[in-house]
């Protein structure tokens, strides 16, 4: 007779969040997220004039989860309510760009994510910000990720040099913020490509948690997005959160570019 396997003891919240994170990653440890959050920031972003729309038309593509924003997530919930749903991160902050500090500012609760069953929270980091102006985002995220952890849900962190031209010092500025993002307990992390696969490898390494690339802005040719996703796995990213590069463009282009995406990630 066999031996009966031994189960590992853990928490219940710790539970939940291996739970969540094997939702959003899978057996291969990597994600294709498509973000659909966009207006909590940007308003009525074209392409997204509808997000619930959007979402029901991508919801039997090819990717893992969506990140939306609270009020989307209320009015999709039936999309998701069956055995073998993709899963859903939730946005709970918005900030906007404003002199030296910005402005930050909460829009949904670690209560309301419980509530809503999603798998993750994000929450937005700038970090090309005077060092006073840094305190309070620190503070922030920090109380996100306490609030988070009697709940089991994995909070994603997204370290960015807002607004910043593309370039050696704002990728400077994201390895800094990644590595404070890490330290105050992040789960995951959202950055964007640093412009080289060995300063990627090296973050990935380095970072202990699941490095996943962002879009940003509609620009520059599918060729060079596809590139990019290719490069960025072999640097050992868990995966991808791109939005605007794929869903502004006509539905059955994007949705051929997530099959290609897709395929890439989960590439074996």
């Amino acid at each position: 007779m066999a031996p009966t396997a031994k189960l590992e003891t853990t928490t219940p919240a710790q539970a939940g969040k291996d739970y969540r994170m094997g939702r959003i990653f899978g057996s291969d440890g990597r994600t294709v997220v498509l973000p659909l959050d966009h207006g909590s920031m940007l308003g009525r972003v074209p392409g997204l004039e509808d997000p619930v729309a959007a979402l029901e038309s991508f919801s039997s593509l090819s990717c893992d989860g969506f990140l939306i924003g609270p009020g989307v997530a209320s009015r999709s919930a039936r999309l998701f309510g069956h055995p073998g749903a993709k899963a859903r991160l939730l946005t709970i902050d918005s900030y906007w760009n404003g002199g030296d500090a910005g402005h930050p500012a909460m829009i949904g609760t670690l209560q309301m994510a419980a509530a809503l069953g999603v798998d993750a929270v994000k929450v937005l980091m700038p970090w090309n910000l005077p060092l006073p102006a840094r305190a309070p985002i620190v503070s922030m995220v920090s109380s996100v990720i306490e609030a988070a952890a009697p709940f089991g849900i994995p909070v994603m962190v997204e370290p960015i040099a807002y607004e910043m031209e593309r370039g050696p010092e704002a990728v400077r500025i994201e390895a800094d913020g990644c590595r404070v993002a890490m330290e105050i307990g992040a789960d995951i992390l959202k950055v964007a490509y640093p412009g080289d696969p060995a300063t990627l490898e090296a973050w990935c390494q380095d970072l202990h948690v699941p490095v996943v690339m962002l879009g940003g802005p509609k620009s520059g040719t599918t060729e060079e997005l596809v590139s990019m996703v290719a490069d960025a796995m072999k640097a050992g990213a868990s995966g991808i959160v791109i939005g605007r590069r794929v869903w502004q463009r006509p539905r059955a282009e994007a949705a051929e570019l997530l099959n290609q995406l897709s395929a890439i990630v989960h590439a074996s």
